[in-house]
């Protein structure tokens, strides 16, 4: 797989490296060479010339140094995580940070899943890196080349500590009520470790963006150049994690859009706009324009904002190569779509898909999600409702409708709120009325859905529960199982998942939080309380 590659930016020479990476995916090459966050960091480590880096994934690796001293990983996905232990012990690392020695490398880790809680992972990292990947590996390797030559792990774990952006889990003590209730304080156990970690923001440059840096055919996007347009969401919905853990809203300036695409060109014709809402960019006309006087581009675009398209901006979608547009709107109840912050009303959404049928585009994906706070059986009614009046006055487009069921993320307004015990039945209610009707429903699994808030809101207790899934293997059985096993002992899938948290309860990433953010939360969930009894 690696000798397909096609490096944009050759490889950086090495004088003489002083310090050896190994950068993990803890899924297949296929997957993480995908993703723009791994490559990123590859690229900021290996631009260091003291640095060299070697990438690992599930399946296959690079030559991993014996003198390896940072090992990390970034986490984009909660189920992921099983697969770090794995590929912990093929290098001969130890599981625990508790366990590991002074030869042992630093474990570090980053990805939105660390960066909004790190807590259910915290005794087996020993550094989790917070904010932008622009600022936090130059950071971290300015503390590396800073304890070259001192030994001892604590030592350096302590030195760690000091940086913002840098938590270091294991200089933090949770104290809890009983063992299967709240937190009642987390303490820094050294006068140097701050109480609270900082997360760090990267303004870029103007001649600065985000982008692919190697093309290989054996990814899930073929060779497709990927560009982020758009970092963080305006909007802020309440329940969204990319908009509340990289805010503020960002974008690239035009010209250096399309300067990093004329990079690309030589070797492909496939473009991917990247960002969780491209279409706000605020010059995001004269990003197609410039695409569509480049000859031949097959231009890719993520979800966009409903309330953003006209016939005219889908055409040009259209002349770039894409059939098919995705807009989220997760709830055809405007009611509910209110209470979100969502910003979108039903008029929007008939625009928008006149919008695109009359621009050309021959389907039409939905993102939904059922059990959202506050949610009663009359949205999820409004919501098949709204899918089949579109359907029925769209006839030329495919309807396809994505649905998942609500899980609570830290750090977003409705991390107080629990899943909703009747999604299942909700998602099931959307299957069978929409499928009869020819829409092409994909749901996703509501059990594993239960993993994902469990891991979303877990704190260091769930320790036990992780290294015996990770040896009982993935499968939603020994998730069952093991949390059997811990009953009374460890804190239930229920107690994590589903219930509502008071917020005046202690929460395990508290702090990782600026100062001024959970009262930013707070606000806004007593907005969506207030919208809630109109």
């Amino acid at each position: 797989m690696f000798e397909r590659e096609i490096r944009l930016i050759p490889k950086h020479p090495k004088t003489q490296a002083e310090i050896e990476v190994a950068w993990c995916f803890p899924h297949d090459y296929s997957i993480g060479m995908s993703g723009l966050g791994f490559q990123l960091i590859y690229d900021l480590f290996d631009s260091a010339p003291d640095v060299r880096v070697s990438r690992v994934f599930k399946d296959v690796s690079e030559d991993v140094s014996r003198d390896c001293r940072l090992f990390g990983f970034t986490i984009s996905w909660e189920l992921d995580f099983i697969n770090v232990f794995g590929m912990l012990e093929k290098h001969g690392i130890p599981w625990l940070s508790k366990d590991r020695t002074d030869e042992d490398p630093i474990v570090f880790g980053g990805g939105p899943v660390l960066s909004a809680n790190p807590e259910p992972y915290a005794d087996i990292f020993d550094v989790v890196l917070l904010g932008d990947a622009e600022v936090t590996i130059p950071r971290l390797l300015d503390a590396m080349r800073e304890l070259k030559g001192v030994s001892d792990r604590r030592e350096r774990l302590l030195k760690l500590s000091t940086y913002p952006g840098v938590y270091v889990p294991s200089l933090y003590e949770f104290e809890f009520e009983s063992a299967t209730g709240p937190i009642s304080a987390v303490k820094a156990l050294h006068d140097e470790t701050p109480e609270r970690v900082s997360k760090l923001l990267f303004r870029a440059p103007e001649d600065y963006v985000a982008h692919s840096i190697m093309l290989s055919p054996d990814t899930t996007w073929n060779e497709t150049f990927l560009i982020e347009i758009a970092r963080s969401c305006p909007q802020e919905c309440r329940f969204c994690l990319a908009s509340y853990l990289t805010r503020p809203f960002r974008t690239a300036p035009v010209e250096t859009i399309l300067k990093k695409v004329d990079l690309a060109r030589p070797f492909t014709n496939k473009i991917g706009l990247m960002g969780p809402s491209i279409t706000e960019h605020p010059d995001f006309d004269n990003v197609l324009d410039g695409l569509l006087s480049r000859e031949g581009l097959s231009v890719t675009v993520a979800s966009v904002r409903a309330d953003t398209l006209n016939t005219e901006l889908v055409g040009k979608l259209r002349a770039l190569g894409q059939k098919s547009v995705t807009i989220a709107i997760e709830s055809g109840s405007e009611r509910l779509r209110r209470i979100m912050k969502k910003n979108l009303t039903e008029a929007e959404i008939f625009h928008a898909v006149d919008a695109i049928e009359s621009g050309g585009m021959s389907g039409l994906k939905f993102y939904g999600i059922a059990g959202l706070p506050f949610e009663t059986m009359d949205d999820i009614s409004e919501t098949a409702r709204l899918i089949t009046e579109l359907k029925k006055t769209h006839k030329k487009l495919k309807f396809v409708f994505g649905c998942t069921s609500f899980v609570p993320k830290a750090q977003t307004p409705f991390q107080w709120k629990g899943r909703d015990p009747q999604s299942k039945q909700k998602l099931e209610f959307l299957r069978k009325n929409l499928a009869k009707i020819g829409v092409d429903v994909r749901i996703e699994s509501h059990n594993w859905s239960d993993i994902q808030a469990l891991l979303s809101r877990g704190d260091r207790r769930l320790t036990p529960v992780l290294t015996e899934v990770a040896k009982a293997g993935e499968s939603l059985g020994a998730w069952k199982k093991v949390l059997r096993e811990y009953e009374g002992s460890v804190p239930s899938l229920k107690y994590y998942a589903y219930r509502d948290i008071p917020e005046t309860e202690i929460l395990p990433w508290a702090h990782i939080s600026t100062e001024d953010k959970m009262p930013i939360l707070s606000r806004q969930m007593a907005e969506a309380l207030t919208e809630a009894k109109l």
